[in-house]
Parts: structure tokens; C-alpha cells; sequence
């Protein structure tokens, strides 16, 4: 067994205080959920069985890219599905949340509906991947293909969330986003038929964004 490089042993780090947040926000209840970064010849995802409030860089185990271990206790049994994230498109973070109102949405929804400008940040109407048992070839295919087409996000029937950035606090947020983003749907929908945004709009938002410099 090698010696964890710097960036290896930052990258724990940056995976065990994400899912620290990740509980706070009520994003990982009972255990559920996992969080993984790639460095250049590594993919590190949290171990199975962690509950996110206690993560330490200790829980983050260390993987070839071809999921052999490292270093570190028995991975995520979602291992797959980070695997398949990485393989399929240049992500370099991914988090995957049970959260209540993204379960809830892509109970009903195939695609996200558009209802605020913010999901042009994770790939527009996001698309919800139909229920495949947990931990399987088929569901890190079917995600991975979707985050393959330019979504950041997917939401996955029956079952959750998978958000992917270049970095692990950007898909932190992304994750808290999605969320914040079906809690509104769910509101509005109370209320009555939502207004929806449409593809057009979104393409403003991106243009204007770039012409803005927004988030700079």
C-alpha cells in the first residue's frame, strides 16, 4: 500500500466536511447517501455504512479508477454509480442525497419542471431515470449516461438525487439546490399550476449570466 499523496489526503478532507454539511442540511438521513471525488488516478467515495454527521477523512476511501481500493474501509455500495459518473463525463465531484422533496418530485416528474431560473446552473429539465435497484450496473449506467448529455443533475426514481460538479463543494451546492428547487415546486404546486420558464428563457439566463460575468 503507497502513501496517500497531498492532494489524495486533501481530497478526504474536502469528502468528510461535505457530508458533514450534507447533514445539516437534512440531506442524509438514517445513513443514506454518498459523496465521491476524483484526483487524476484516484476516485475517493465515502465507506458504506457512514452516518454523515460523524465523517471523518478516515470514513473517505481511496480507489483506483477502476474501483479497486486503496486505502480505507469497504466502500459506498453506490461505489458503481460514482464510477460510472466519472467514466462518462469530466466531473470531478459527485453527490448522492435521499432528499425528501427530490424523492417526492421524481415520484411524478420525468423531467424537472421548469420553474426557476437557478436550473440552468445544473443542466435545465433535468431528467429522472427510471427506478433500478440500488448498487446495480444498470442504475450507474442509466445516471452516467444522463450526466454524460450535460445534466449536473439527475434524479432518480423511487430513490434520489445525484449531483455532479468540478469541485466537491460545487456539487454540495448543486445538491442543496435541487432540493431547494423541488421544495419549490412542491409549494407552488399546493397553491395551484405553477408558471413555468421555458428552454428559451433558459438560454437567456446562460447568456446573460456570460455577458454578467455572474458569480465572479
Amino acid at each position: 500500500m503507497t502513501e496517500p499523496t497531498d492532494e489524495v489526503s486533501e481530497l478526504r478532507r474536502e469528502v468528510a466536511r461535505a457530508c458533514r454539511e450534507l447533514a445539516i442540511h437534512g440531506l442524509a438521513l438514517a445513513g443514506a447517501g454518498n459523496v465521491s471525488a476524483r484526483s487524476d488516478e484516484h476516485v475517493l467515495v465515502t465507506r458504506a455504512g457512514l452516518r454523515f454527521e460523524t465523517a471523518t477523512p478516515e470514513d473517505v476511501t481511496v480507489l483506483t479508477l477502476d474501483g479497486d481500493v486503496v486505502d480505507g474501509l469497504r466502500p459506498s455500495s453506490e461505489t458503481g454509480l460514482h464510477l460510472g459518473v466519472y467514466r462518462r463525463s469530466s466531473a470531478r465531484a459527485a453527490v448522492h442525497t435521499h432528499g425528501r422533496s427530490s424523492v417526492a418530485v421524481g415520484l411524478v416528474c420525468d423531467r424537472m419542471p421548469l420553474v426557476h431560473y437557478n436550473l440552468a446552473r445544473l443542466g435545465g429539465a433535468i431528467p429522472t431515470v427510471p427506478y433500478l435497484l440500488f448498487g446495480s450496473d444498470e442504475l450507474a449506467a442509466a445516471v452516467g449516461d444522463r450526466i454524460a448529455e450535460g445534466f449536473g443533475t439527475v434524479l432518480m426514481r423511487n430513490h434520489g438525487a445525484t449531483s455532479t460538479a468540478g469541485s466537491v463543494a460545487e456539487a454540495v451546492e448543486h445538491a442543496c439546490l435541487i432540493e431547494w428547487l423541488c421544495d419549490v415546486h412542491l409549494a407552488a404546486s399546493s397553491l395551484g399550476a405553477p408558471a413555468l420558464l421555458d428552454e428559451d428563457d433558459l438560454r437567456e439566463v446562460v447568456e446573460q449570466s456570460m455577458r454578467l460575468s455572474y458569480g465572479r
